[in-house]
């Protein structure tokens, strides 16, 4: 079996000349993280003075998963191009890509630094990933976005740090003032996943067919449902509109319009490994976040400070109704929460953790 090798890189080394780093995406800008924690460092590397090259595991097409010979002729010729770029690369950073195969092709055939980052909770059933555990030890260092996430993966590898996800403050900042509120009374209520996180509104169904009943003048928008309208709530009296995706732009756009920001979680440990993304995308936005308290979100909200907690439908009635009903307190709120994100969540921060990441810094 493949041993874990160290790879380390001087300091001085690493400040005499910039890095070589091959950055492996899942499939490119089609995954959110494949932006998020890879793509947008692409700037702060070249500032670093770091060369980079960017390259995807998968292919980005349609319909190739659907013709599984082939699929897995194009899988193995990608993972010889990745193998052969990482021998002249000092640093290999996988975002997402936890191929046994090609990690151990990785480590045997090539002296380049490798660092994989993990999010989600990749090692339940549910992800069908089995080999997980065993790429753990055959890494020199692994990232996540969350201590819950990282709390596991030092079981199998003590090398592993939190690099915060960035809701892209620095974009909503280009955009705030362009895409206003409603004037017109209407208060937003907006939420953003995707078709396979949306079985969470569920958790706030029935407060939010009490509060519609109750509030003609509220509206729901919610980004990334899908292509299937059964994967939604019956909604009956909630009045509701969505898109089935969206880019990062229009995110930003739509999320600058909403009032409150809603994030739901199922207190199931997928959910408990989640991060804050979402709700530091809504405080980005200058919307009032609103979230269970459920993992790392109950540490990111002081309730009724910078966000609030709801923890039942009972709580989601009330806490929403508030915000709702006084328009200064979801000012102050929303106020607070761009403030804790300004300072928390930067670009330049996160950047400069995963920095000393890849040059094998010391995070004792």
């Amino acid at each position: 079996m493949l041993k874990q090798v160290p790879v380390t890189m001087d300091k001085t080394q690493a400040a005499s000349r910039g890095l070589r780093i091959l950055v492996v995406l899942e499939m490119g800008r089609q995954f959110p993280s494949g932006f998020l924690r890879g793509l947008i460092y692409k700037d702060s590397f070249a500032a670093a003075g770091h060369t980079v090259t960017y390259v995807n595991h998968n292919f980005t097409g349609p319909l190739l998963w659907r013709l599984p010979p082939l699929f897995r002729l194009y899988r193995y010729l990608s993972q010889v191009r990745i193998a052969r770029l990482a021998k002249s690369s000092d640093v290999v950073y996988l975002c997402k890509v936890q191929s046994l195969d090609l990690i151990a092709r990785l480590r045997s055939r090539s002296k380049a630094r490798l660092v994989l980052d993990v999010t989600d909770a990749v090692w339940l059933p549910r992800y069908a990933n089995p080999d997980f555990h065993k790429v753990l030890p055959l890494l020199d260092a692994v990232t996540a976005d969350n201590e819950q996430t990282a709390a596991y993966v030092r079981r199998f590898n003590p090398n592993c740090v939190v690099v915060p996800d960035r809701p892209q403050l620095e974009a909503f900042d280009k955009r705030r003032g362009s895409a206003a509120k409603s004037q017109d009374g209407t208060v937003t209520l907006g939420w953003v996943g995707s078709d396979s996180t949306l079985y969470n509104l569920y958790v706030v169904w029935e407060a939010l067919e009490r509060l519609f009943a109750k509030y003609p003048y509220l509206h729901l928008r919610l980004l990334g449902v899908g292509k299937n309208p059964r994967l939604l709530p019956a909604f009956e009296r909630v009045r509701y509109s969505s898109v089935p995706s969206y880019t990062q732009a229009e995110m930003i756009d739509e999320v600058l319009k909403m009032d409150i920001g809603i994030f739901p979680l199922q207190d199931v440990e997928a959910s408990r490994v989640r991060g804050v993304l979402k709700a530091a995308v809504y405080m980005s936005g200058g919307a009032a976040a609103v979230c269970s308290p459920v993992g790392q979100c109950a540490d990111l909200i002081k309730d009724g400070f910078n966000g609030m907690l709801a923890a039942s439908s009972g709580e989601w009635e009330s806490k929403l109704e508030k915000l709702i009903v006084d328009v200064e307190l979801r000012k102050s709120i929303a106020a607070s929460g761009l403030e804790t994100v300004r300072s928390r969540y930067t670009l330049d921060r996160s950047f400069s953790i995963l920095r000393s990441v890849l040059e094998g810094a010391s995070h004792g």
